[in-house]
């Protein structure tokens, strides 16, 4: 029996991805739930599994193709009588039959002039029509349009390199350009900045920067063109404001090094668990830092959960896991759970759901260095942390300067939401709770 197997749906809003890896073969013998090929959607890479045992007939997709929620990725011969629905597949909804009388009727019905039907719009240019390279290069690359689809486009004002195509090997079609214009227009009507694919806005064309010399592409991964299209978002449209501050660590600083001689492993303490325990507490005292502003509505959204995401650095990109109710774990436990996901976010196996749901996030680049940096909020969320590398400092103590480990912190917040004097006690807040540990239990 023939089993399609569908993309299923992985995470809400996600509506493609891209195949990195097949881990089968035409031929093979596969179990039920045994891994056949890892997507890419969004900020994660999900497995796909088997519904069923079967042996692979047909892979109907290959490693680097983009493929859409629901797509037929590959078929199996199960020896199942009456095989279990494909993932994601649904019966088809019965059509109901007319009457023979009625379809007679209609059939013998004349058609006036007033009802002659409209003309079926044309079809869309074969595949192999005739494409004009002069009026689309940039550089090496073309738009697989056809003269007529450019001429649309032309007409619309649409930059045809903008417009991602729904065809084979991406061809561009009308409909392609119609479905630009309606997403932008919303977007525009909505109060989103409009920007192109890669996150860059839809402004001017990158000039032939061959023309000076050697130059090489290499395509955007899908990390980066999602964190791309978001920065360029969330710096379009929010006002940011950084506020810089320094806190004494020496303390906590000793508890954790002790801590750590005795602990194992995926236990041991960092300076970003105390944080996230640190701002956690903090959110519970600030609560508009753990809001998100919704401008279609004129309201401010007030989350009465705390969630924390976790910048972590990868070769593939900036990934942010989440700790999911920060706000009621322990710092051990924290530690634990960081320390766990940030090896799965680096080897990729971390799941969409771990990086769902932030309220707020903190990125740490105390491990490479640097005194201080501007961090990015980034939508719907209204504030990020950002972590500098400590160092020790003279510090004046009212009498004296005494050497002290200070570290530093940089605070960007949503201006439309948080005004100066909330973001510098909220910073505050943060760092005198560093200092003294005890103040997230007395002010949380």
């Amino acid at each position: 029996m023939k089993q399609e197997i569908r993309v299923p749906e992985v995470a809400e809003g996600v509506t493609a991805g891209t195949v990195v890896a097949l881990t089968v073969a035409v031929g093979d013998q596969v179990k039920a739930d045994q891994t056949l090929l890892e997507l890419e959607t969004d900020k994660a890479v999900v497995e796909i599994p088997s519904p069923v045992d079967g042996q692979v007939s047909e892979i109907r997709t290959e490693e680097g193709a983009e493929v859409a929620i629901g797509a037929v990725i590959m078929v199996l011969d199960s020896s199942d009588e009456t095989p279990a629905l494909s993932v994601d597949e649904q019966e088809p909804a019965t059509e109901p039959v007319a009457d023979p009388s009625t379809q007679k009727a209609v059939a013998e019905k004349p058609v006036t002039p007033s009802e002659t039907p409209p003309a079926p719009e044309p079809e869309p240019a074969a595949l192999t029509a005739e494409i004009d390279l002069t009026s689309v290069r940039r550089d090496d690359r073309v738009a697989p349009a056809s003269p007529t689809v450019r001429r649309q486009a032309r007409e619309l004002g649409v930059d045809i390199y903008q417009v991602q195509g729904s065809g084979p090997g991406g061809r561009i079609s009308g409909e392609d350009i119609r479905s630009y214009v309606r997403d932008t227009m919303q977007k525009i009507s909505s109060g989103m900045v409009v920007s192109t694919t890669s996150g860059q806005p839809a402004l001017r064309p990158l000039p032939d920067l061959s023309r000076f010399g050697e130059i090489s592409r290499e395509p955007l991964s899908r990390i980066r063109e999602l964190t791309a299209d978001a920065m360029s978002y969330a710096w379009s449209t929010i006002p940011m404001v950084t506020q810089y501050d320094k806190a004494r660590i020496d303390g906590v600083e000793k508890f954790r090094k002790e801590f750590n001689t005795k602990a194992l492993p995926e236990n041991k303490l960092t300076m970003t668990s105390f944080l996230v325990k640190d701002c956690a507490a903090a959110l519970r005292a600030f609560p508009y830092f753990n809001s998100a502003l919704d401008l279609h509505s004129k309201e401010l959204v007030l989350n009465h959960f705390i969630n924390i995401g976790v910048a972590v650095d990868t070769p593939a990109g900036l990934l942010v896991p989440v700790i999911h109710g920060a706000d009621n774990k322990g710092v051990e436990r924290i530690a634990t759970e960081l320390n766990t996901l940030a090896e799965k976010t680096r080897e990729r196996r971390v799941s969409p759901q771990e990086m769902e749901g932030g309220t707020f996030t903190i990125s740490n680049l105390g491990g490479i260095g640097g005194s201080s940096f501007t961090p990015i909020v980034y939508p719907p969320q209204v504030a990020i942390l950002g972590v500098s590398t400590a160092e020790m400092m003279p510090v004046w103590n009212g009498k004296k300067f005494v050497p002290q480990l200070m570290l530093p912190l940089c605070l960007t917040y949503d201006h439309r939401v948080i005004d100066g004097a909330a973001g510098a006690r909220f910073l505050r807040w943060i760092c005198e709770a560093l200092e003294n540990p005890l103040n997230m239990v007395m002010k949380g």
